[in-house]
């Protein structure tokens, strides 16, 4: 199961030619609205135990991507859900951290607080001398590295864009080694997306993106194990490049946009194959890239501003020894709060939390509190309460 799941991930043609089947492509009734079909879909079918904590990141990047109303409750949850979890399955395991580092910089929060874990860092700690990402090299390591470090505002090393450099062929096709290379448009379509956000290597993009039209089928999609993911991830790296490199490409795009929409199953997911009846979190995870017309490197969430806002005000008297608390008010939806007091406009060592005791430094001065409310899908808000002069 672990093996497939992965070959699924890279989205590898070997997996099918290995197999012996060469499936013939289904149609489907195209959803009204496809996007939000997506969304619901993913909404109603949580990443389990089984598919483990990589599968809960795509499927709350799904969520992200699709932005709908009634799903945003479940992207809160299930953002809760990775931060509880981070601190046990991110250590030593840099590709999970850069795929965390996407959706963490799409919704507009710390990649280097994510559940008290440093993403950055686990990331980067996972970059050998020689640049290669990860124990095992792969071309969808390094772009998935590239693209989250660019993400995050790091510093890219050099050498993690050389070495990604090496995993293409002659043909122009990004892969791996499996008895041989393989082209991958999986891999191909991630190192589109990261040498345009790093810059340069133009003739090396010109030459993927070559490559990947002459693969593209009459019907629009890249054959592979789980076309909708190659073919979704192709089709919006191609939205990545300059005006001038996709308006030769907007045709193509346009026509792997067209094949994707008839995929989509009745229930508003995606199957993972070409044939397929089941709908499957990750093929459904990455349909979303293209029907949505973003891409991996490029998209962000649109955050809204809370419908109620809360003014924090300092309660008790003022005087040195006593206590002092801070209604922070409730704001709607409900947020996380960040207590701050303030001295003379100064924040407090140590003073964060809802209540201070006024101390023989605070006589004669105005005490204030700042408090930072925020919540996931929303525009953090920050207030200072009005001041109380502290006495003797």
């Amino acid at each position: 199961m672990t093996l497939l799941k992965r070959l699924l991930a890279v989205g590898t043609a070997a997996a099918i030619s290995m197999l012996g089947l060469v499936p013939a492509p289904a149609q489907a009734a195209p959803v009204t609205k496809p996007v939000a079909a997506a969304g619901t879909w993913l909404a109603a079918h949580p990443a389990s135990a089984d598919d483990g904590y990589s599968y809960q990141i795509y499927n709350a990047t799904g969520l992200a991507l699709a932005h709908t109303k009634s799903t945003a409750d479940e992207l809160r949850t299930r953002v809760a859900d990775l931060r509880a979890g981070a601190a046990a399955a991110v250590p030593g395991k840099p590709g999970t951290a850069a795929s965390l580092i996407v959706l963490a910089k799409a919704l507009h929060v710390s990649a280097k607080d994510f559940g008290g874990v440093n993403l950055v860092n686990e990331l980067r700690a996972g970059i050998s001398a020689d640049g290669q990402v990860g124990a095992y090299g792969s071309a969808y390591g390094q772009a998935m590295a590239i693209i989250a470090l660019k993400r995050a505002g790091a510093g890219v090393p050099a050498a993690v864009v050389t070495k990604l450099l090496t995993f293409q062929d002659a043909s122009g096709a990004f892969g791996y080694e499996y008895g041989g290379f393989v082209a991958d448009p999986d891999s191909t379509a991630l190192a589109i997306q990261a040498l345009n956000l790093v810059g340069g290597n133009k003739a090396v993009v010109a030459k993927a993106i070559t490559w990947a039209k002459s693969t593209q089928t009459a019907a629009g999609y890249w054959d592979s194990w789980s076309p909708i993911d190659s073919t979704a991830l192709m089709a919006s790296a191609f939205k990545t490049s300059s005006k001038k490199t996709f308006k030769p490409l907007a045709a193509s795009y346009t026509k792997a946009y067209r094949w994707l929409k008839t995929k989509q199953l009745a229930d508003g997911g995606f199957p993972a194959t070409l044939t397929g009846t089941t709908s499957d979190q990750m093929a459904t995870y990455d349909a979303l890239y293209l029907l949505t017309g973003t891409s991996m490197s490029t998209f962000t969430y649109k955050l809204s501003p809370f419908t109620k806002k809360a003014q924090p005000k300092i309660v008790g008297k003022a005087k040195v020894g006593n206590t002092l608390t801070v209604k922070t008010g409730a704001t709607k939806p409900a947020s996380t709060l960040t207590i701050q007091w303030l001295r003379r406009g100064r924040p407090i060592v140590g003073a964060t939390a809802a209540t201070y005791t006024v101390t023989a430094a605070d006589a004669g001065r105005y005490l204030r509190v700042k408090v930072t409310y925020s919540q996931v899908g929303y525009k953090t808000v920050v207030k200072i309460s009005a001041g109380k002069k502290a006495h003797q």
